[in-house]
């Protein structure tokens, strides 16, 4: 049972420590991480990276841009259509622990930091039948985030949660359930994942996780919140269908969950939330910038959503459902196809991709 972290940078990795030490420290064995770099990334991150290897005898490589070119020469299609200076590149390290069988791929980002959280060991229940609290909720919606305690007791939703969704009264009901996880998503505290629209209007600072359910809890099939991808776990059998395309702006990641889920509920799986927590102290960013980048996500999640509730599954693997998704979606969406055709496109092409490793 091997383990990947995965991080795509534009800057120095230094968080790459912290998570060596938490390793390290819980003892864990057969981890690897994988730095996925950009044109904008520094120079030096190859040397850097390499002696962290040697300081403490933990894998960490670094892909730079001449290895993905010629690594990426074996997926022509993906090369062509994978962008440079985007979010997206992050798909080249995912591809590469799927070719070298990693059991695990955990993401995160180079502004999320350990806790005192068992990293690996929290995120270590994928693929095994586990007892949790399973949530229903008679909207179809539930937030996450409510789970999270802001300092100043501000209710917030994660980025990606449609706003149409928001502010809506809603009941769940909770059973016990042994489910079988395919994937974790860790919460964060500090400047947790939300959106522009809420940073402009009163920053966010979580100080706790409320633990209202325990360590970790699934939502019930039909019941929806966004999946990113920073703190997140995937089980090797399901990044077929958890390409990140690079169409979507700040969404890219968000969108990449959704699909995913869509097949998850089809294969009668299940997604879990809460442990293990991150820190983030976020990256300076241009929040006005951030806020055109979330647009077309803010406008057409509705509408992306509304199409894969009307679409019927045949498939029995991650791979043929998301090549059967990205087919039915083409012939069923009616909106923005500039942006959908991109994502769809970018599907075909990950699946092209998976089938010759396969």
């Amino acid at each position: 049972m091997k383990t990947a972290v995965t991080i795509t940078t534009v800057n120095k990795p230094i968080v790459i420590d912290s998570f060596i030490k938490n390793i390290q420290k819980n003892d864990h064995k057969n981890v690897e991480i994988i730095i996925v770099g950009d044109k904008k990334t520094p120079s030096g991150v190859g040397d850097y990276c390499l002696k962290l290897s040697k300081n403490y005898s933990i894998p960490v490589r670094y892909l730079d841009i001449p290895f993905q070119e010629d690594y990426l020469n074996k997926f022509k299609k993906l090369k062509e259509y994978l962008p440079f200076n985007s979010y997206s590149r992050r798909n080249i390290g995912d591809l590469l622990a799927y070719e070298e069988g990693f059991s695990t791929i955990i993401r995160v980002d180079d502004d999320n930091y350990p806790t005192n959280d068992d990293f690996i060991g929290m995120h270590d229940i994928l693929g095994q039948k586990v007892e949790v609290n399973v949530l229903k909720s008679d909207s179809g919606w539930h937030n996450i985030c409510e789970e999270l305690a802001d300092e100043d007791s501000i209710p917030f939703y994660p980025r990606g949660y449609p706003y149409s969704k928001r502010w809506i009264a809603s009941r769940f009901e909770k059973n016990k359930k042994e489910v079988d996880v395919v994937l974790n998503e860790g919460l964060w505290l500090g400047d947790p994942d939300v959106d522009a629209i809420t940073r402009l209007c009163k920053p966010i600072n979580a100080v706790q996780y409320k633990c209202t359910f325990g360590d970790n809890f699934a939502l019930e099939k039909g019941t929806w919140c966004p999946i990113n991808a920073q703190n997140t776990s995937y089980l090797r059998k399901i990044i077929p269908a958890s390409f990140v395309p690079p169409n979507i702006g700040r969404y890219d990641d968000i969108w990449s969950g959704y699909l995913l889920r869509k097949i998850s509920d089809h294969l009668n799986h299940y997604i879990t939330y809460g442990s293990p927590l991150l820190l983030q102290k976020r990256n300076i960013h241009n929040l006005w910038d951030d806020l055109e980048k979330e647009i077309n996500g803010n406008l057409f999640t509705n509408h992306l959503i509304e199409v894969m509730n009307s679409i019927d599954l045949s498939g029995s693997t991650y791979v043929d459902c998301y090549y059967e998704l990205a087919t039915k979606l083409d012939e069923n969406l009616t909106e923005n196809r500039r942006v959908f055709d991109g994502v769809v496109k970018g599907m075909k092409i990950w699946v092209d991709s998976i089938n010759k490793i396969s």
